[in-house]
């Protein structure tokens, strides 16, 4: 079950009251008979070059400090994918069309589920982790920091996302369906590191969406 709280911090909301649970439970009923939710996983080798400019994920580098900090001291992780499906983005024009106060409450709630459904995808890369004592970090999506958006086409080709959940990528690298995920997530042996909320490995401080930390 998606947190009530999610939905009310993707809408900007610290309080709730009858009008806007009524909204949002509407809005959940709808998210929940739309998505179609698929994902992929690809266990890979990783290296972190000193001085921390450049990963290698699966033999390819990518020049990112941000992602380099992030992986420090990780050998091994997993390429990931996730998606709701087109069928939200249905729902979602047809509330910009036959109700538009409806769509930001749609919007949160589809944008809760996601998140809800990428966590719930991760569940047995955690069992993996705990078998040989390692720890995963937090997701890390091309967009965070200096890791630039344009690696979603690498993240595209590495899982062939378009070709097995049915996502494909614009020319500005922006995924549809929309409320799909891409990431990188390392796996460490050093667990101080992995128990940071995911908002802290993004360097968009101005970010609306931005939890404190835990």
């Amino acid at each position: 079950m998606v947190n009530q709280n999610e939905i009310l911090r993707y809408l900007g909301a610290s309080t709730t009251n009858d009008t806007l649970d009524a909204l949002i439970s509407r809005a959940r009923e709808a998210v929940e008979k739309a998505m179609r939710p698929r994902h992929l996983v690809r266990h890979i080798s990783l290296q972190v070059d000193a001085p921390l400019e450049t990963v290698i994920l699966a033999g390819t580098p990518l020049p990112s400090r941000d992602l380099a900090q992030h992986l420090q001291g990780c050998q091994e992780g997993f390429l990931f994918a996730c998606t709701l499906g087109p069928d939200i983005d249905a729902l979602v024009k047809r509330y910009t069309l036959t109700e538009p106060a409806m769509l930001p409450v749609i919007q949160a709630v589809a944008a809760a589920y996601t998140e809800s459904y990428a966590d719930e995808a991760q569940r047995p890369l955690e069992g993996y982790a705990q078998e040989r004592g390692l720890y995963l970090r937090p997701r890390y999506s091309p967009g965070y920091g200096d890791f630039a958006l344009h690696y979603q086409r690498f993240l595209f080709d590495a899982l062939e996302i378009s070709k097995r959940i049915g996502v494909t990528l614009t020319e500005d690298f922006i995924m549809i369906p929309f409320k799909s995920v891409t990431a990188v997530i390392g796996l460490s042996s050093d667990p101080s590191l992995c128990h940071i909320n995911k908002c802290m490995t993004c360097t968009a401080k101005n970010c609306p969406f931005r939890k404190e930390a835990e």
